[in-house]
Order: structure tokens, then C-alpha cells, then sequence
């Protein structure tokens, strides 16, 4: 079966997942996984054999001319405001996102983001576990909920009006 073999191989990749509905395979299949162009996949793997955080590496012609220089820049996480809220979550059983990356990013960054270490949590149960909302986005809704209304974002009712009382032509 298809869904049986995806899922040994999405297992070899990611590890094993904790909370996925290995039930459901063939449903998700449906919606996922979702395409990536080539220049993310190029991108992503310049950065894995490199073991860099850099920008994209398009030849030394097209480098200069782009970035202006040889060496490709890097991302600078330092250039993240300090005030800006951030809130990240990972998995100890993620095998493409390393507890030991996620530390280095933080070391990186201007300011401390509250963080969420699930460690049970494989790559895919971040999206697919059938306890997500209550793992994971319980604690983010909290999360952007504790810094109330933007005046850049707009409720449902401010930009609909009360959806309950409308009438329907």
C-alpha cells in the first residue's frame, strides 16, 4: 500500500512521529505534501553542505551582481528588533530541526522568545498530530492574544460588522 510505504520513508527522514493518525495517510496525502520550488530545495541544500545561513548562492557572476559582493551575506537574526515579539516551538524527536540549531538561533537573536520544546514531537506533528491544537496552538493563540489589539489588525467584527445580525439580500 502507498500510504504504508510513504509513511516508512517519511519515517527514515523525520523520525517517528508521536501523535500523527497513521490512519489517515491516504487523506493527507491529498493536501500534502505541498510543492517547494527547486530554488528553496537549492537553497535549503547550500545550506545544509555548506552549514551556513546565508543568502542564496546564484554563481560568482550573478552573486556580485546581486549581492555586490563574493562572500554571500548572511542572515544577521541580530537585525530582528528587540522589541519584536517572538514565540518558536520545536520537537526533541524532529530530525530536520536540531535542538541544537534551535539553540543557536536563540543565542542568535536580540531578545528571548518564549519557546516551546514538545519532546515527544516528531517534524510532521506540528501540523498533523491529532493533539496539536492543544500542544501547540493553545500556547501560541495565549501567546498573540497576551499583546491584545494592533491598530494594524483588524477584529472580524471591525471589518465585517456583526456577522450574527447581518440580513441577506
Amino acid at each position: 500500500m502507498l500510504s504504508d510505504s510513504l509513511l516508512w520513508y517519511l519515517n527514515k527522514i523525520t523520525r517517528k512521529n508521536c501523535c500523527f493518525n497513521n490512519l489517515r495517510v491516504d487523506f493527507y496525502l491529498q493536501y500534502e505534501p505541498q510543492p517547494s520550488s527547486s530554488k528553496n530545495l537549492h537553497h535549503l541544500f547550500q545550506m545544509i553542505r555548506e552549514g551556513t545561513f546565508c543568502q542564496n548562492d546564484y554563481g560568482i557572476l550573478k552573486n556580485l551582481r546581486i549581492y555586490g559582493q563574493l562572500k554571500l551575506p548572511e542572515f544577521n537574526l541580530g537585525d530582528i528588533p528587540k522589541s519584536l515579539p517572538l514565540w518558536m516551538a520545536y520537537g526533541g524527536n524532529d530530525a530536520l530541526a536540531y535542538a541544537i540549531d534551535f539553540a543557536h538561533t536563540l543565542k542568535e537573536l536580540p531578545s528571548t522568545p518564549e519557546h516551546l520544546l514538545l519532546e515527544d514531537y516528531g517534524h510532521f506533528d506540528f501540523i498533523l498530530s491529532l493533539k496539536a491544537k492543544r500542544d501547540i496552538y493553545d500556547h501560541m493563540t495565549r501567546f498573540l492574544k497576551s499583546f491584545g489589539n494592533y491598530s494594524g489588525f483588524a477584529s472580524p467584527q471591525q471589518l465585517w460588522g456583526d456577522v450574527n445580525s447581518a440580513s441577506v439580500a
